[in-house]
């Protein structure tokens, strides 16, 4: 099994070392390095191996693809968009962080992008500054777009609700017949 393995990552190898290399062959890399990751999930549920697992070379290899075809292929939104997913999946944070700068230097006028990355940071990072920040900067960027004021608005209420929760549990809470 483990020959079959190196002989078709070599396989894709050579198909993308072409000089004319095509989109495809990436994809078709990247979707096998997918299955393999899966298929390594499934054999450690079903042999029951507990721990955290410290074998992160194949999302990490298809990082690397990832990379190497959005070097080629930079216009394409929906290949970002797939290795966004693929960050998400795997719970790559880090380079979730990165992906989402590159995305947002080459899509400055895609609301969506600035509203993905934005309740990212709120949602995962739990940074409501830099949430706000990548809003403001959206706002900027896409004038025309009104979806935009609607997700900073919604932000904004979801922060507020946040922060009258915390001071809830923490007993800071004062009615509004003490402040007056």
């Amino acid at each position: 099994e483990i020959r079959q393995i190196i002989q078709k990552r070599q396989d894709f190898e050579y198909n993308l070392q072409r000089r004319a290399t095509v989109k495809d062959d990436f994809v078709r890399s990247i979707d096998y390095e997918k299955s393999l990751e899966k298929l390594r999930v499934l054999r450690k549920k079903q042999r029951h191996i507990q721990g955290k697992s410290t074998d992160y070379s194949i999302v990490r290899r298809t990082h690397k693809l990832y990379e190497r075809m959005l070097r080629k292929f930079k216009g394409d939104l929906s290949l970002w968009n797939d290795w966004i997913q693929f960050c998400a999946v795997t719970k790559s944070s880090r380079q979730m962080s990165s992906v989402l700068m590159r995305v947002m230097q080459l899509f400055p006028n895609s609301a969506a992008v600035w509203t993905y990355a934005a309740s990212w940071e709120l949602e995962h990072n739990n940074n409501a500054t830099t949430a706000r920040s990548l809003l403001q900067t959206g706002i900027r960027m896409c004038k025309d777009n009104p979806s935009l004021w609607v997700e900073y608005f919604r932000m904004e209420l979801l922060y507020a609700a946040r922060l009258g929760a915390r001071r809830k549990i923490l007993g800071v809470e004062e009615s509004i017949d003490d402040a007056t």
